[in-house]
């Protein structure tokens, strides 16, 4: 009976230990293996802090101190025992409830996520064959040393990934010092860099052969990776988009660069609990500007008060561009008259004395506007017509997770925003879906790394939700409190719920109708996203 009762626990633990280790490699993927950021998600959201001292991991301490009771007595142990087959039962049911739900998620195959994988495993499954203790009691200790053993192998590869990293960045440093006609230019920010330097790219490439940095490529050694892979001879611009996951990553990006051009877009309080304040932030972003040459040139975002003050304390030749407004003043680009439907914006410019206009654009929201403005301002700077960009822009279609609208067989609209979560896109995606008639609902994942910042941000975000919004879904309930307790004082009757993913979907799908309108806002909401048939709407 005792063995029977083993291997039912063993099959159900080894299932749950699998997927555990999963989740880690998961968890660490989404922290860019950055242990700082893993360190702040454990320690400053309830979705991390249940990690480390929710329910489940207090009991399973509470089990391992619970097995001092059999010592004194033998006739415990069937109690014991059983104790640890419904925990494990339990986590197995949990598990398959999950996968129904689509709400469990694995970390993209690599050889180096497979690696970990790997060793982790095979380390944990050599443990337990050889177990020193009460076999049931050394699974709750297996199960509890999992997280230590992925961490010591992922420490062990960034160890040599750092190592592999230097020599594939100096070679690609080499390599670009050759090609001294060619024209490089940096996209840096907390948000809208992405789309930027796409839209950018796009303007350039038709007159020019352009190099460019791809999706998630934005790191020293993805730059890296860029030029020893991409640069030819035949390219003449090579733009790159910089991400700052520490202080100094984009000084060292800029030190391999060296650009010629540097585009600073909106810059927020995101990734403070790294950074420690805003104006470690700032100083991190205006690394780029410091490596520019004599020659070179800065484009800043008017819009945005943070880039704004870059901009003053910048001593180079600079250039402000934004919307029009009574506080954005001796704008050098201006985008005026800016109208916009629910699936194209329309738009006047001002630049260089000449007056233009754009019409027809397939991009949604006032906020694409001011992203295509860099993309204008270069393109004419570098010879390009007007008349071919405006041509260019009409053929534009949205990118993928970024304001990205499909519509439902219902005529529902669905809006995929999922590419990244921040407050500036969630209140400017707010903004947006005024323009709706029918219900109007935002899925959101609650925004990470703003340290001390973060409650306030979030009441912030619930003070807009709840004067727009009929219902808010979040997908975790981090910062619930606070989103909470100003939604409940909105303009409208806003109703906020914490559901999995099919559940937000199978609410979608019943309860939406045409001019209705769904918001996917962070990662978390793609789920209940692809669970929703639809097409694109051009």
């Amino acid at each position: 009976m005792a063995n029977l009762l083993f291997e039912i626990t063993s099959f159900l633990f080894s299932v749950f230990l699998i997927s555990n280790a999963f989740f880690w490699l998961k968890l660490w993927e989404d922290k860019e293996y950055n242990w700082k950021r893993l360190f702040i998600h454990l320690t400053e959201t309830k979705q991390g802090r249940k990690i480390v001292i929710g329910t489940e991991s207090l009991i399973k301490w509470g089990i391992i101190l619970l097995y001092g009771t059999t010592i004194y007595s033998s006739r415990f142990d069937i109690y014991y025992h059983f104790i640890v087959f419904s925990l494990y039962t339990y986590l197995f049911i949990k598990l398959i409830i999950k996968i129904y739900n689509k709400d469990f998620h694995l970390p993209t195959f690599s050889l180096q996520a497979a690696s970990i994988l790997g060793l982790s495993l095979f380390f944990e499954f050599t443990v337990y064959a050889f177990a020193p203790l009460d076999r049931f009691l050394w699974l709750i200790l297996l199960d509890k040393l999992l997280a230590f053993i992925i961490g010591i192998f992922i420490l062990i590869f960034l160890v040599f990934f750092d190592f592999s990293k230097d020599i594939v960045v100096n070679k690609a440093a080499e390599k670009l010092r050759s090609f001294k006609n060619l024209l490089t230019i940096a996209v840096v920010g907390s948000y809208a860099k992405g789309t930027t330097k796409e839209f950018t790219t796009r303007v350039l490439s038709n007159k020019f052969n352009v190099l460019e940095t791809k999706t998630s490529f934005n790191t020293d050694l993805g730059i890296a990776k860029t030029i020893l892979s991409g640069l030819s001879p035949r390219k003449q611009i090579f733009i790159a988009e910089m991400e700052d996951g520490n202080f100094g990553d984009i000084g060292e990006m800029s030190r391999l660069l060296i650009p010629k051009i540097a585009v600073v877009t909106g810059i927020n309080d995101q990734k403070i609990s790294i950074f420690g304040s805003l104006e470690k932030i700032l100083d991190s972003k205006f690394q780029v500007v410091n490596f520019l040459p004599k020659d070179g040139i800065a484009l800043f975002n008017a819009n945005n008060e943070n880039s704004l003050n870059l901009y003053r304390k910048a001593k180079i030749k600079k250039f402000l561009y934004g919307t029009e407004s009574p506080q954005n003043k001796n704008l050098d680009i201006k985008a005026f008259n800016i109208k916009e439907s629910r699936f194209s914006i329309s738009f006047s410019v001002l630049v260089f004395g000449k007056k233009y206009k754009i019409t027809g654009v397939k991009l949604l929201g006032k906020q694409n506007v001011e992203n295509l403005l860099p993309a204008i301002f270069i393109g004419l700077y570098l010879g390009i017509d007007f008349s071919t960009i405006r041509k260019v822009f009409q053929e534009f279609n949205p990118l993928p997770k970024s304001m990205e609208p499909r519509v439902t067989v219902k005529g529902v609209t669905l809006i995929n925003d999922t590419y990244n979560a921040n407050i500036n896109s969630v209140l400017r995606v707010l903004d947006y879906i005024k323009i709706y008639k029918g219900k109007k609902i935002l899925v959101l994942e609650p925004l990470i790394e703003l340290g001390k910042n973060a409650e306030n941000d979030h009441i912030k975000l619930g003070q807009e939700i709840g004067k727009v919004c009929d219902f808010l879904f979040l997908t975790n309930d981090n910062y619930y409190k606070s989103i909470r307790s100003r939604i409940k004082n909105g303009v409208k009757a806003c109703s906020i719920q914490f559901f999995p993913p099919l559940k937000i979907a199978e609410f979608i799908e019943k309860s939406c109708n045409k001019n209705d309108v769904v918001i996917f806002e962070g990662h978390e909401s793609l789920a209940s996203f692809l669970a929703l048939r639809s097409e694109s709407p051009y």
